[in-house]
Parts: C-alpha cells; structure tokens; sequence
C-alpha cells in the first residue's frame, strides 16, 4: 500500500472507487486520487516483479487474475505510423540534433521511421518478443529490458520519446529524472500517455457510468492493470516541471488509419471539437531540458 502521491508527495489521497470498477480490477487492486495534485495511481498495485515477469515473457502469476487481451501493444504499432511521421516532422522542424532515444520501443516502428530521416536512433524495450521483431524487420537492435535498469552517459541525446510509456511506470517523476540526465542540454522530450479519467469522453462516461459498467458483463484482462498512473494534462504537466523540464506545448492528439476516405470528415470534425471538449483521449508533451543554475 502507498500513503503519500507518487507526484506531490501528498499525503490526502482517496479510493476512486469508480475508476476501479471502469477497470475491472480484482479485489487486490484499486485506484488512489491525491487531493493535492489530482493524480490518479494503482494503489495496491502488482510488485515490480511481477510486472517485470510479464513483460518480458508473459509469464508470472498476473496471468491467471488478468488474461492477455487478444488485441496486445504491438498489434498497434503500426496503426501508429502517421502519428509517427508528424511527429518526426514537428522534431526536425525544431532543428533539434540527430541523437534519438525512444523507450517503449515495441517492435521498432518508430525508430525505423526515425532512422529514415537520418536520425541516429536507439531504443530500450521490455518484451524480448518485440526486440527480435525489429531486429529482423528492420535491423535495429534494441536494448532489452527496464528503463530503471538501462545505463547511459549523461548528456547522450537530443531527443527522447516515450510513446504510452509513463502511464505503465512504477515511479514516473524517477524516470523522468533519469531521462534528464542522458539529453543534452536544451534536449527535447516527447511524451505521450493517454487521459482516461480527465478527459471529456471519460468524464462522458462516468455521467452515465450506470450505462457504461453496470450493465456490461466482466471484462477483467491485463489492459485492466497494465497502467500504473492515469494523467490528466495538469499531472502531466507537473511531472515534467518536477523533472526539470520546461514545457514547450502540451496538447491533446489521437491516432487515424490513412485508409478509407469516409474517415476523413470524422478527422476533420474530431479536429475541430477535440480542443471544445477536452481531447480524444491521448495527451501529448513536448518539454526541453532546463539548464541547472550554477
């Protein structure tokens, strides 16, 4: 059990009763709200074990509470490709340098988009799957393993991206910490975590949460307990400033497939209320390194 917001440090922190029915967690497991800074966590979560046993191979006893989903994190990577492409874009459009991290590199979509764009790319990625599969599609070698245990010099890179990364952390203000020292100075980082309680399809929900969980059956898997921490821009936000990071923007985003042209005035139209209505659900930020004062 955690008494103090993994965030602020807080110590008036709630159960969210609701956000662990919406996520079907079992009876070990429940959600914690700080009243202090808004943050919502795990709390009781899974050990770091346990978690480190299933993202490496699927394997532990986490498994037989929360059943792999048949749709898995490197079903997706590819649906995000276009997300990528404006991404790389925004990065080169800043003239940042050409030194790029990503964690959470899954199966290399990403990094192999990046590599083509001529940035020198490196990744971390848990799954000793995903490492195989972008080693032979696309030549990348990544490093297997946690972000906590990877070991890199200070001042390594100009860029590091973290693709629904931070909201799977056991302690996210260390990692951003950590990230601090490897950029170089003014480096950028980008984050990306999704805004499932804060956002206004969320908040839709819990208005009608009689509708949206009441009447469904169970649906308890391992996407019920994958994410650790459930940012909202506010927390997102705060993160970063704790980390030493100056914020550049912040923004709400969400992905599209290029296919079918009957999805193009839903994209147009998503464009136009996302910012009315608080976002699609995904919440995007770019902070640059802030130098130490001497």
């Amino acid at each position: 059990m955690i008494y103090k917001c993994l965030l602020c440090g807080g110590s008036r922190l709630l159960k969210d009763k609701y956000a662990a029915r919406s996520l079907y967690l079992s009876e070990l497991h429940g959600v914690t709200f700080c009243e202090d800074c808004g943050l919502r966590f795990l709390n009781p979560r899974p050990s770091r074990e346990e978690y480190k046993l299933f993202y490496e191979d699927n394997s532990g006893p986490l498994i037989d509470i929360y059943p792999i989903d048949k749709k898995y994190y490197a079903d997706e990577d590819s649906l995000r490709a276009v997300e990528y492409k404006k991404k790389l874009k925004m990065l080169m459009q800043l003239g940042v340098g050409k030194k790029l991290l990503e964690i959470g590199s899954c199966t290399g979509e990403f990094l192999n988009e990046a590599k083509n764009n001529g940035f020198e790319v490196k990744g971390i990625e848990p799954s000793y799957e995903n490492c195989k599969i972008a080693k032979d599609r696309y030549g990348i070698d990544l490093s297997q393993g946690n972000v906590e245990y990877q070991i890199f010099s200070e001042n390594s890179f100009d860029v590091i991206f973290c693709s629904h990364v931070f909201e799977h952390l056991l302690d996210p203000l260390k990692i951003a910490r950590l990230i601090r020292k490897w950029l170089k100075d003014d480096g950028i980082v980008v984050i990306e975590v999704p805004n499932e309680f804060e956002s206004f399809t969320a908040k839709r929900k819990r208005w009608l949460r009689w509708l949206h969980i009441k009447n469904k059956p169970q649906r308890r898997s391992f996407l019920s307990i994958h994410h650790t921490i459930f940012f909202s821009p506010q927390t997102l936000r705060k993160l970063m400033e704790l980390g030493g990071f100056g914020i550049c923007h912040i923004r709400n985003i969400y992905y599209y497939s290029k296919i079918s042209i009957w999805k193009y005035p839903l994209r147009i139209t998503a464009r136009l209320l996302n910012p009315l209505f608080g976002g699609s659900g995904m919440i995007e930020i770019l902070s640059r390194k802030k130098k130490r004062k001497t």
